[in-house]
């Protein structure tokens, strides 16, 4: 199993990096691009780690947001047959109260219009050991950074339920890739549970650890995240995005080296 962070808010040296997440991912037989961030730029990243973004055999967005759907029409373009899979709802209009006016932070209307889309409303086997599922707006520790993110009447705080994770399983190992965990990683991670009948070896993906708007973090909150992940014996996370750099701190701090930071340019081989 190989994973490559194709774009994250920070990166390795000769990568570019923008508030964005994307994963390339080759497992189970088969390729996949996770997200794209929030511009193209995740295509060059691909390029100088040598991967040919026309092999791939799907796409996946975990929820409706630019920074993660951004560099989608720019993957079409460049991969002539693969499908893009995205939940319901993701295609309703999404809103950002961050820097205090309200702002679309939703999908493109050209990407709506593209034709490659592929709308699920459960959970879906993408093939045999990957497979895609959501959360659900309820749940224990979810983001109170959620609170400024408003759903398709610009009014509401959105209830997220357009978000998804995959869900890996090949030769023994587990692996959870998750996009922002708006929906809280810990509901996710016990979701994941439910589903493969036992915790992740591996977690990868934003924790929405943030405050946005700010370089500030709940502290209570991430001590109580990083409380229930330790309470996974030997799972082990690679976290970046949306998490928040004190947060990551904290984390590191919390669980030493089961935690580790995710750049655009990293390549995970598990």
């Amino acid at each position: 199993m190989r994973i490559c962070c194709l774009m994250d808010n920070r990166a390795r040296e000769g990568f570019a990096a923008e508030h964005g997440l994307s994963l390339w991912i080759e497992a189970a037989g088969k390729k996949l691009l996770f997200d794209a961030g929030e511009s193209g730029a995740f295509a060059e990243n691909a390029q100088r780690l040598g991967i040919e973004l026309a092999q791939a055999d799907a796409a996946v967005l975990s929820h409706g947001h630019y920074d993660h759907a951004g560099g989608m029409e720019r993957f079409l373009e460049l991969n002539a047959g693969a499908r893009l899979y995205l939940r319901r709802g993701a295609e309703e209009p999404h809103w950002s109260l961050s820097t205090g006016e309200r702002r679309y932070i939703g999908l493109s209307e050209q990407l709506l219009a593209s034709g490659r889309l592929v709308w699920l409303d459960g959970d879906f086997e993408l093939f045999p050991g990957l497979r895609l599922f959501g959360t659900g707006p309820a749940g224990q520790l979810v983001p109170e950074a959620n609170a400024v993110l408003l759903g398709p009447d610009g009014l509401s705080r959105d209830d997220f339920r357009h978000e998804q994770s995959l869900m890996i399983e090949e030769e023994g190992r587990l692996v959870l890739i998750s996009g922002c965990s708006h929906c809280g990683i810990v509901n996710i991670l016990r979701r994941c549970e439910e589903l493969a009948g036992r915790s992740p070896d591996l977690v990868i993906g934003g924790f929405h650890l943030a405050i946005p708007g700010t370089d500030g973090m709940d502290a209570e909150y991430v001590d109580a995240v990083a409380a229930r992940l330790l309470a996974r014996p030997g799972m082990r996370c690679c976290t970046g995005h949306c998490t928040g750099e004190r947060s990551l701190v904290r984390l590191r701090e919390l669980m030493g080296e089961r935690v580790r930071e995710l750049n655009a340019g990293d390549i995970l081989e598990f």
